[in-house]
């Protein structure tokens, strides 16, 4: 019996603390409303890692195209960030052409220091066209400026045809904590989000399509996941463009809260809540 109280008492202890600095993350980011101005941070997808590394960027690929049963890499990359200490986002394929077979997040937050950063992201291998990342880096201090890899993409060909990789619901935090690129106060970011794209047994076509940008955002409880990428994309007469900045999803592991970058940001809260959870444990046993 004790032991169920003990483990009830860690666990509201941890939810209370991760609700407060949960709060202060929409706290700064509302006070940044009427701030407008342009977001110099980008985040995007580069359908092709050659010359990318964990704080480097080398040039970034719109489109890739193999054979099926093939391996590929793609890199969700973060641009020009200042003090980043944690991100989420969805990253959405079509699940008729390829999977999720295992993805690297110990790259531009990890630096130095592999095997702190915290990882809440959806398992692998996923292949219901969604895949929620969720992530933080657990060391004591600032964050991480530059621009870099923020997680390695391993995808596997499963069927012919044409894959958008489109990435949406992006919040990235800093040590604050406060949301990055966050203009109009609702703590999703603002800036310019690039897209990519994966054709199976096809070239790439040209000129390149581009994905339908996704509705305005709801904020609150009432929000409606945006739809999957189109299983073909449609032919265009455009040239690709960066799209308005995606809505966010709420779903996956991470459950539409931005758990990763809250744990990251204040990795002392979380010390204290187990503290206190401790404290309340030996009152229990006294008991």
């Amino acid at each position: 019996m004790v032991g169920r109280l003990f483990a009830r008492v860690v666990l509201i202890s941890a939810c209370l603390v991760l609700i407060a600095v949960l709060g202060a993350i929409l706290l700064g980011s509302s006070q940044q409303v009427g701030q407008a101005g342009q977001v110099s941070t980008a985040v995007g997808i580069d359908a092709d890692p050659a010359g990318n590394g964990a704080t480097s960027l080398g040039e970034i690929d719109l489109c890739v195209s193999v054979a099926t049963g093939e391996s590929l890499d793609v890199d969700i990359f973060v641009a020009d960030v200042v003090d980043l200490k944690g991100w989420q986002a969805t990253f959405r394929y079509e699940a008729s052409v390829l999977r999720v077979a295992d993805a690297d997040v110990e790259l531009f937050l990890a630096g130095a220091q592999r095997g702190r950063v915290l990882n809440l992201s959806d398992l692998v291998p996923d292949q219901d066209g969604s895949y929620d990342f969720a992530v933080a880096d657990m060391t004591p201090g600032g964050g991480h400026s530059g621009s870099g890899v923020l997680a390695r993409v391993r995808l596997e060909a499963v069927g012919t045809g044409g894959s958008f990789l489109t990435l949406d619901g992006i919040i990235l935090g800093d040590s604050a904590p406060m949301a990055i690129g966050d203009v109009n106060g609702d703590g999703w970011f603002d800036g310019a989000v690039g897209h990519a794209q994966v054709w199976v047994d096809e070239p790439c076509p040209s000129p390149l399509p581009t994905p339908t940008p996704q509705p305005t955002p709801t904020v609150g409880p009432a929000q409606t996941p945006p739809s999957t990428a189109s299983p073909t994309p449609p032919a265009a007469t455009v040239e690709p463009a960066e799209t308005t900045p995606a809505t966010p999803s709420e779903g996956g592991d991470s459950g539409g809260f931005p758990w990763a970058i809250v744990c990251g940001a204040s990795a002392g809260a979380v010390v204290a809540a187990l503290a206190l959870a401790l404290v309340a444990g030996r009152l229990l046993r006294r008991g």
